[in-house]
């Protein structure tokens, strides 16, 4: 039986309820999962049943109620269960182990991908400057590596982001000689009150109507709130309306998981479109690695062209998109030959690389697969909300030359390379915590529908584990900083971004650097409250 507060916080169940009935506290709903025939749970929650019916549900859901002796001795002989040496995501028995690599799905698909004429293995890997100091890469710092690092850490951001500091602040030293009470004194406000927050989605306000009226499955409501907002990104750069007739619009989204983005982003620009501007489609390409359903090409193949075309005052036109998929991991695409269209430059095209979390080196393998295109100057620019900082790599990072610079320079560190950085990745995720504790991001996500949650928003990822030295929140006590941990996090994060700022003006767009003819930004696209991982890189190619 239930404790009385125990029936107070679960609901009664739906009328005419089929499914489980499990309830998932987390979640705060019932499981939605099937049960057996002639059962109230699903086989995930078969704990639930109790004695004689549970042995009974475990045997109908196995195929095992009329099994044998001999049955349950050839079960025995199989062998425990390992995971697939091709595809860790699912175990197979030992015995065998021979005969399902050769029939393993996940075999196929990585035979058919590497046959693909765009498949250059780890051509992105590698990301971009020198190591550092590397040694002791798995050697964890101590406590007071861990505070200088913090103060380095300060130091740097406000030395980039000088919009932390008050006007008293940056006359008490001088810009250059900021003092440790200054940085202590720092707030969590501060620091993220020095990017500004341009959130564009209220003037994107019909595109939210249109998402419903097409049935386009963006998620829940701050799914919709950021992809408003990075459109009206888009929009305000100059990336929706194209010169003339002769121009073909290109958008590239990089780790597109279902697409929804770039769907709304080409059928905007679609809707923008007369006959006057361009004859043709808007080309959308979809760089991803793994299949996945509600794709952006089912909801365009299924959208009635006759209809589309008498609704002038539609916001998005999904009969105006040509969409193709390029199957294949970031590490290992090459987008020179994936994307013919954007290797030449006898093509005049309007494109721009797009990406909503891209989670953790996914946006350092991005950057790095458009380097060769973004040289024959046929990409206009790239935005990109980042996200997922504690699962990136030194090894595939591209921002190493400016990271190395800015701490032993202006932080004042001797030396700085692997495990400074797995300590700042680390520190990044106390970001995403609401009072100290991990989990709500990913709840809210998980209610609304979205695309999936990364492992940076569980606990484990966010170094929060008591009696590590090198814990944050250990950290900014033994400091006594007035940001807090959620501050330090934060500053961690757009040190990171601004990484990929630099690599991206120095390295991808180089020439027009040298002419002030780009422009490369970071912003918050929406408020904290729709999602803590609100950051948003801009790069844009000025016209001549």
């Amino acid at each position: 039986m239930l404790a009385a507060d125990d029936e107070k916080q679960i609901p009664q169940l739906p009328a005419d309820w089929s499914r489980c009935h499990a309830y998932n506290d987390r979640k705060r709903r019932y499981c939605r999962q099937m049960p057996a025939p002639g059962f109230n749970y699903c086989g995930n929650h078969l704990h639930l049943i109790e004695g004689h019916e549970a042995e009974g549900h475990k045997k109908r859901v196995c195929g095992e109620e009329s099994s044998s002796s001999s049955n349950k001795k050839n079960k025995k002989d199989r062998g425990a269960r390992v995971p697939c040496p091709i595809d860790p995501s699912h175990l197979i028995f030992e015995s065998a182990l021979a005969k399902h690599v050769l029939v393993c799905p996940a075999a196929k698909q990585k035979e058919e991908t590497c046959s693909r004429e765009y498949y250059r293995h780890d051509t992105n890997r590698g990301g971009f400057g020198e190591l550092g100091d590397t040694t002791g890469e798995d050697v964890e710092i101590d406590l007071d590596r861990a505070k200088i690092l913090a103060m380095a850490v300060l130091k740097v951001f406000c030395s980039i982001f000088p919009s932390a500091l008050s006007s008293a602040q940056k006359e008490s030293d001088g810009r250059g000689n900021l003092s440790d009470n200054i940085l202590k004194c720092l707030t969590e406000d501060d620091i993220y009150n020095a990017l500004p927050e341009v959130d564009h989605s209220k003037s994107e306000e019909g595109i939210a109507t249109d998402i419903s009226k097409h049935r386009i499955k963006a998620g829940g409501p701050r799914h919709l709130h950021q992809i408003a907002s990075i459109l009206g990104h888009v929009r305000q750069n100059g990336f929706i309306a194209l010169n003339d007739n002769t121009e073909q619009a290109v958008i590239v989204e990089m780790g597109a998981g279902r697409g929804m983005l770039g769907l709304v982003i080409a059928s905007a620009i679609g809707a923008a479109q007369t006959e006057s501007t361009s004859s043709s489609k808007v080309k959308l390409h979809l760089v991803e690695r793994s299949g996945t359903r509600g794709k952006a090409e089912t909801k365009i193949r299924t959208a009635v062209e006759s209809t589309m075309q008498n609704k002038s005052d539609d916001n998005l036109r999904l009969d105006r998109v040509d969409v193709a998929r390029i199957k294949c991991d970031l590490a290992h695409v090459h987008m020179s030959t994936a994307l013919p269209l954007l290797s030449t430059k006898e093509q005049k095209s309007r494109s721009i690389a797009v990406a909503k979390h891209l989670c953790g080196s996914g946006t350092d393998l991005a950057l790095k697969s458009l380097r060769d295109i973004v040289r024959t100057s046929n990409v206009d620019g790239c935005i990109m909300a980042t996200c997922c900082h504690g699962l990136c790599t030194w090894s595939d990072y591209v921002g190493r030359e400016c990271l190395l610079n800015l701490f032993c320079s202006v932080g004042g560190l001797p030396k700085f390379g692997v495990r400074d950085f797995n300590q700042l990745k680390r520190w990044t995720s106390a970001s995403v915590l609401e009072n100290g504790n991990a989990g709500t991001d990913q709840q809210r996500q998980e209610e609304e529908g979205g695309e999936g949650v990364n492992d940076e928003h569980k606990v484990g990822n966010a170094d929060t584990a008591k009696g590590k030295s090198q814990n944050i929140f250990s950290v900014v006590k033994e400091l006594n900083l007035a940001c807090g941990g959620r501050g330090l996090g934060r500053a961690c994060q757009r040190l990171i971004d601004y990484g990929r700022t630099d690599y991206i003006k120095k390295h991808l767009f180089e020439a027009d650097l040298s002419k002030g003819k780009v422009d490369v930004s970071l912003c918050h696209y929406c408020s904290s409250e729709i999602t803590p991982q609100n950051a948003l890189i801009i790069a844009k190619r000025k016209s001549a």
